[in-house]
């Protein structure tokens, strides 16, 4: 697939807190986090499409920086996305990931393998990536992989290394004021890391439950929420993510490309 290009470029922008979001309280960070069922897109692949009149993009990581610039100017806040659990070929950093870091490689996407997040070459590579975005203006990080305890990888990551390695992200962002997403998760893990965390994404989860997102929207925090089909699908998605309190989009598959139904 055809990744849309995030955020690279000049240091000096000031991170932004437009219309829409509300800045986290206590502490000194500075990170502007989304209010709860603000509107939203996630594209990763394909021409970016930013017409959308939504408070929040997610796109790449790689996208260019002008774009979150436009967005900004715009009144919009942005999140850039990488997988912090897996080790993605296609990225500039794929050669740093020591080859004993290295699992299995994922089903569902054969270009990418689980990294053991217990190696310091791995933490330091992701910590490269947050300084990226920091630099580059993004507002947020949307870190995916980060639940792989839940599967099988080939590197015996139990949970607790899951949560220390969460944990240690979070601090990471934070500590360059920007906001962190906690991407796909089961309720154990929500609960141990909502106070870490400042937003949570969950997918696919109405027809079971959404219950790791109730940490989140509990706490008063924003939730996400994408579901895969097509327009006739607003009508069964959308109540009930309102009545969960879940800001939710329809995406066509797991492309991520520019399709989308939101919830009003």
């Amino acid at each position: 697939m055809t990744l849309v290009s995030a955020c690279t470029g000049t240091e000096g922008d000031l991170l932004r807190t437009p219309q829409g979001v509300a800045p986290q309280d206590g502490g000194t960070s500075t990170d502007p986090e989304p209010a709860p069922q603000s509107t939203w897109q996630i594209q990763l692949t394909g021409e970016l499409d930013t017409t959308l009149d939504v408070q929040i993009f997610t796109f790449d990581l790689t996208t260019p920086r002008s774009v979150g610039t436009a967005l900004h100017a715009a009144g919009r806040l942005v999140f850039c996305y990488f997988s912090a659990g897996t080790r993605e070929s296609f990225r500039d950093d794929a050669a740093a990931f020591p080859a004993s870091s290295l699992g299995d490689a994922l089903p569902d996407y054969p270009d990418e393998r689980w990294v053991d997040v217990r190696d310091a070459t791995v933490r330091s590579i992701m910590q490269e990536r947050v300084g990226k975005a920091a630099e580059a203006g993004c507002d947020g990080i949307h870190p995916s992989g980060l639940d792989a305890f839940l599967t099988s990888t080939g590197l015996d990551l139990q949970r607790a290394d899951a949560v220390d390695y969460a944990r240690w992200l979070s601090g990471v962002a934070h500590a360059r004021g920007l906001s962190i997403g906690l991407v796909q998760s089961d309720t154990a893990f929500s609960n141990a890391l909502v106070a870490d965390f400042d937003w949570v994404v969950v997918w696919s989860c109405l027809a079971t439950d959404c219950d790791a997102a109730v940490p989140f929207t509990a706490a008063g925090k924003a939730a996400f929420l994408v579901e895969y089909g097509d327009e006739s699908r607003s009508g069964e998605v959308c109540p009930q993510a309102d009545a969960l309190g879940l800001s939710a989009i329809i995406k066509r598959n797991p492309d991520l490309d520019a399709f989308r139904v939101g919830c009003p």
